[in-house]
């Protein structure tokens, strides 16, 4: 029966749970990047990270062209493209000293959850599901002025540390049932090592950014699985196209 009176209408609040909306806002989600990543998580990554350096200097055994710092992104969680995260760095012992002395912060807690976007990220997930495993390597050399590639607001972590050359590798992991590019690992180097020691040092990248099935070099693709990894699916690396 009508009364003549208008019903009022509830205003209808806003949903933030669509988990495919690409937003940060999405409540009982804890273990996303960045949001997840915890002070222990944190020194966690740290340690795998100083390892990996350290199993590329024991593999190249070369004391002039030592790797001198190594650095991990991570994808942001529901980014299906690059959407960077920086979530640690580890140095050797000359760069690491060098760097007190100048009384400048460790990058890895200066820079821990910034996402300034790197070219050199980007690159690596665009190549990362190519049919040449050559191209997955992208590199960066300093000394041929490349420098001049970087935007006012990027950083330029390498190259302030000393380090003038560096080769990036996209890590690849299994979400959802789909192998999706999830961030890249980077080790740098005072200058471009002779082609048989970068060889080398990409492939030990490659095994603990990709494939090795040991327990020591799988120990950071498995630390990682507990959170809500992103990235492109990688036979759609090549981002680029999907703009």
């Amino acid at each position: 029966m009508a009364t003549g009176k208008r019903m009022r209408r509830e205003p209808q609040r806003a949903r933030f749970v669509d988990r495919d909306r690409l937003i940060r806002y999405q409540p009982e989600r804890r273990n996303r990047i960045p949001g997840g990543i915890a002070p222990e998580d944190f020194l966690q990554i740290t340690r795998i990270l100083r390892t990996i350096l350290h199993d590329i200097d024991n593999e190249l055994k070369n004391a002039q062209h030592k790797p001198k710092e190594l650095h991990i992104r991570l994808n942001e969680s529901d980014k299906p493209f690059a959407f960077p995260v920086f979530a640690g760095w580890v140095e050797a012992d000359d760069v690491r000293k060098k760097r007190q002395d100048w009384n400048h912060p460790d990058p890895g807690l200066h820079r821990f959850g910034d996402d300034v976007y790197s070219e050199i990220y980007g690159e690596a997930f665009r190549y990362a599901g190519g049919e040449n495993a050559k191209n997955h390597f992208r590199s960066r050399n300093w000394e041929k002025g490349e420098l001049l590639e970087k935007r006012a607001g990027e950083k330029a972590t390498d190259p302030k540390a000393g380090n003038r050359f560096q080769t990036c590798l996209a890590m690849v992991a299994r979400v959802d049932g789909q192998l999706r590019a999830v961030g890249t690992l980077v080790v740098g180097f005072r200058r471009k090592p002779p082609h048989a020691l970068l060889r080398k040092a990409q492939d030990i990248l490659r095994k603990w950014a990709r494939e090795s099935n040991t327990r020591q070099r799988s120990s950071l693709r498995n630390f990682l699985r507990k959170y809500e990894l992103g990235g492109p699916r990688l036979e759609k690396s090549d981002w680029v196209r999907q703009i």
